[in-house]
Formats: structure tokens, sequence, C-alpha cells
């Protein structure tokens, strides 16, 4: 059983696959260490709602937490990255503003229903995720020659699949 957690909301029990997260949201698992849940908690309620905020991510072992940030973390996050004795912390820098990426990625969709079917921003905020339909797919000889014709300033990632149940 999981819990979402994070800036918009408290935790509540889940049953079955992890539910779809808003910016700033996050899954917990029990039995493992919460210090990196309580962590993450308290970056999420500083910072959940900066543009500059990417989506974290958590180790298997949930001993190693990567905060993954647009430009230098300000003050307050900095300072709560800086006390976690039982949990390790990198922040990696992205290459694109997270919040430019969800807006991009909102943009392409609604401008390209034809041809996407979803897109997000990647985690690694270095581009977008498109998924391609696999008939358009198909008749465009792959993902990639489908979305070709498609104008964006950042790099997608083109893949078949249908988009995910909201």
């Amino acid at each position: 059983m999981a819990a979402r957690g994070g800036s918009k909301g408290s935790r509540k029990p889940s049953a079955g696959p992890a539910p779809r997260l808003g910016h700033g949201e996050f899954v917990t698992w029990p039995g493992g260490p919460t210090a990196i849940y309580d962590l993450l908690e308290r970056i999420s309620a500083v910072a959940g709602d900066s543009p500059d905020f990417g989506t974290a991510g958590i180790s298997l072992d949930r001993k190693r937490l990567v905060v993954r940030w647009f430009g230098e973390p300000p003050a307050p996050v900095r300072a709560l990255l800086a006390d976690h004795p039982d949990v390790e912390v990198t922040v990696q820098l992205t290459d694109f503003r997270p919040a430019d990426l969800r807006a991009e990625a909102e943009r392409l969709v609604a401008e390209h229903p034809a041809v996407l079917a979803a897109a997000t921003a990647r985690p690694e905020g270095d581009g977008i995720e498109v998924l391609v339909p696999p008939a358009v797919a198909e008749a465009a000889g792959g993902p990639e020659p489908a979305v070709a014709g498609i104008s964006s300033d950042v790099p997608l990632f083109a893949e078949v699949g249908e988009a995910p149940p909201t």
C-alpha cells in the first residue's frame, strides 16, 4: 500500500498502482526509513510551488534523495538540504526550468492531438517525453519520424504508447 504525500495534501492510503501525481507530490511506501520522506515533505512544503523545483528521485533503498533544480536552490531549500543526517542528498541541476517543461508539454499535446497521445516533462529536466499512438507511429515509420515536424525549443524523446488513464 502506498501513501501520497507532498505539498498538496496529507498522506492518504492508496490501493493498486501509484496515482498520477501533481508537481511537488510523491508516493511513500511503508516499511522503510521515514527520514527521506520527512525531508522530501519539508522540501515540498518550502519549494513545491517553485518553477525551478523539478522531480525528486528516491533511491530504491530509500537512503538517497536526488533533488532536481534549475539554477541555484534558494537559501531555505539549501538550509533544509544541509541538515539531513540520515539521508544522502544530491542536487542535480536541470537543463531547463521544470515549470517551462510542464507548460511546453501541455502546449504540445494541445497543438498536436493527432500526433501525440501524451507529453510530460522528463524527471531529469532535459526535455519532454512524448507518446505517439501506435497507428500514428506505424504510419510514419516510427515515433521519431512522427514527431519530426513538431517544433519545440526543447528536446523531444518519442516513444510509442497510449495516454495513461487519468
